[in-house]
């Protein structure tokens, strides 16, 4: 079954310190990557996704610039304007102004996903057949590259520490409820792991594109 995907593209990204690099854009999204765009990548992604029917960019106040470059481009997806409050804020708000049902969510700041991989989180959504799904690592993949993640969930038996990875599913008939029953898929695959968030994240994107170049 086909299903919308929402790419968020409305943060604030507060972590990342503009004024210590040159760029063209001081948004996150509009980070130069392998000659193109952050998010032209996930862009391509989610296009080239079988099991993707829709696609919508949610951009903010904070993101104008990413609006702008989007709709020169004209691909061939739907921007929808957000508050830019905070991510389920805005998810709500998309939700109900869209009158969306299952609905994936990934954040804009995954240069390295790919379309496999979405299918694949798709496919799985509905084998599971639980209202929600979220995809998590262990930080032992992030440290391997040298990442540093800002938000670590640690299981009931503090057994495990688990970074969220930025891509979600969700029935949106239930966004209201308190609690929705969620299943967590835990993937270590090094394309989920570099969510740009800060400089360093974006540095070790490129050494890590670099290195790969050349052991081709």
């Amino acid at each position: 079954m086909k299903i919308p995907v929402v790419i968020m593209a409305g943060g604030k990204a507060k972590r990342f310190e503009f004024d210590n690099i040159k760029l063209k854009y001081k948004e996150k999204m509009l980070l130069p990557f392998k000659n193109k765009y952050l998010i032209e990548h996930i862009i391509d992604a989610v296009l080239n996704s079988y099991n993707v029917s829709k696609v919508f960019i949610a951009v903010s106040p904070y993101t104008f610039q990413t609006k702008s470059v989007i709709e020169k481009k004209k691909y061939p997806i739907h921007l929808i304007k957000t508050p830019g409050i905070d991510y389920h804020f805005d998810l709500k708000y998309i939700i109900n102004a869209l009158n969306l049902n299952i609905i994936m969510t990934i954040s804009a700041d995954l240069p390295l996903i790919n379309s496999k991989i979405i299918d694949f989180i798709i496919e799985k959504y509905f084998i599971l057949k639980k209202p929600a799904l979220t995809l998590m690592a262990n930080i032992e993949s992030f440290n391997q590259y040298g990442l540093k993640p800002t938000t670590i969930f640690k299981t009931k038996k503090k057994e495990r520490e688990l970074i969220p990875l930025g891509i979600n599913i969700i029935n949106g008939q239930l966004i209201e409820k308190k609690k929705i029953e969620q299943i967590t898929i835990i993937s270590d695959q090094k394309e989920l792991l570099f969510n740009i968030n800060t400089i360093s994240d974006y540095y070790k994107l490129l050494s890590f594109q670099e290195k790969n170049n050349s052991e081709k």
